[in-house]
């Protein structure tokens, strides 16, 4: 066999994360943004890495504060020790919701006055006082405030007798587009919204609009925070490139079978793939019951005995399968990187996306439950 097992992982297919990566990234982005505060998005289980440990990484690199998308996925941070500012994005969505983020204290994100009225009320049940983030829309469209709506709501806000603006925030829809114009007009309008906010005497702590592409393109003037996700784990944000960050998640998977095949043999369902000549066939043990695509078949390549192989055939629910030389010596329990970097070499999770017309992100966050996380 081409190389021994690894003693850490006797599984499968596995996630190694590299939480010194995490923190190298962390310091490079808080270096871009000229030092301003650090809002680490960890929602969608830290876009697969895992939410806990990534939270830990980063809180111990000196991150200021932190972004979910719901109370559940709070809950498991503060139920995991995390004591850091803690940002709910999705809000709160009825007055139980409000209750509950009063007992995790939580800051959730409000876009309208509903929940306003909920916090509001909670917060004098629990005689406590409800820190919340003002969301803007400034040209996303999908949640918050409208430069219309602004103003009603700042009323009801100021009027609400537990409830703190402490932050305002917006967020960027082309910030990944160098050409885009929609960048400089969407902060121009925040900070004149911003304005507008302090007019009303709300005197908020936190200002915020940028992701990670803005963020590696010049933090906006007038922000004291930006909110960094997809850079954080090492997936260069831009359309352009020329921004390369740290991979953090390597995805690995077992050989778990090996045999050479004569020309013209079919492989897996339908023999989509059949062999042009005399070809090694390494069976290996990961599918998109674990999140490698289902179309990766035929596109993408892994790396096996230090270079590529294609996958070839359809990729099923827990094997895929990859074709080398004949001569090659890989064979069971051998290790195939799928994307990430292991032993020098490195293969972009951007790449496998881009082969199944989809972005990073959606290739991270699907990673299966089923697949250990493993820190390195």
């Amino acid at each position: 066999m081409g190389e021994a097992r690894d003693s850490r992982a006797q599984t499968r297919a596995w996630a190694e994360i590299d939480v010194a990566a995490l923190a190298r990234n962390y310091r490079a982005i808080r270096a871009r943004a000229q030092d301003k505060r650090v809002i680490a998005v960890v929602k969608a289980n830290a876009y697969g890495h895992g939410a806990v440990p990534a939270a830990r990484a980063l809180a111990a690199a000196g991150c200021d504060a932190f972004a979910v998308i719901s109370l559940d996925e709070a809950a498991e941070l503060r139920d995991a020790g995390l004591r850091a500012a803690l940002l709910v994005l999705g809000g709160v969505q009825d007055a139980d919701e409000a209750a509950r983020a009063l007992a995790l204290d939580v800051e959730p994100v409000l876009s309208r006055a509903e929940p306003l009225e909920w916090l509001d009320a909670a917060a004098a049940r629990a005689g406590q006082e409800c820190r919340v983030h003002l969301e803007l829309d400034t040209g996303m469209g999908r949640l918050g405030a409208t430069p219309g709506e602004l103003d009603a709501l700042l009323a009801r806000a100021v009027r609400a007798r537990r409830v703190r603006v402490v932050g305002v925030m917006s967020h960027l829809a082309c910030a990944d587009d160098a050409a885009s114009p929609e960048t400089a007009r969407q902060r121009a309008l925040f900070a004149e919204l911003v304005g507008r906010v302090r007019a009303a005497g709300v005197t908020p702590q936190w200002l915020h609009i940028d992701n990670s592409a803005g963020i590696v393109r010049g933090a906006a003037e007038g922000c004291n925070a930006v909110r960094p996700g997809i850079a954080l784990y090492g997936v260069d944000p831009t359309l352009e490139g020329g921004h390369p960050f740290e991979p953090v998640m390597s995805l690995c998977a077992r050989v778990v079978h090996a045999k050479n095949v004569a020309a013209g043999t079919p492989i897996g369902y339908a023999g989509a793939f059949r062999a042009v000549e005399a070809t090694r066939i390494l069976t290996l043990a990961v599918g998109y019951a674990d999140g490698l695509p289902r179309a990766a078949g035929g596109r993408a390549s892994v790396a096996v005995s230090g270079r590529r192989a294609p996958i070839v055939g359809r990729v099923s629910c827990d094997l895929a399968t990859v074709a080398v030389p004949t001569a090659d010596p890989a064979g069971p329990g051998d290790v195939a990187l799928v994307f990430g970097r292991r032993r020098g070499f490195e293969l972009p999770v951007a790449e496998l996306a881009s082969a199944v017309g989809t972005i990073s992100y959606e290739v991270l966050v699907r990673i299966g439950p089923r697949v250990p996380r493993i820190p390195t």
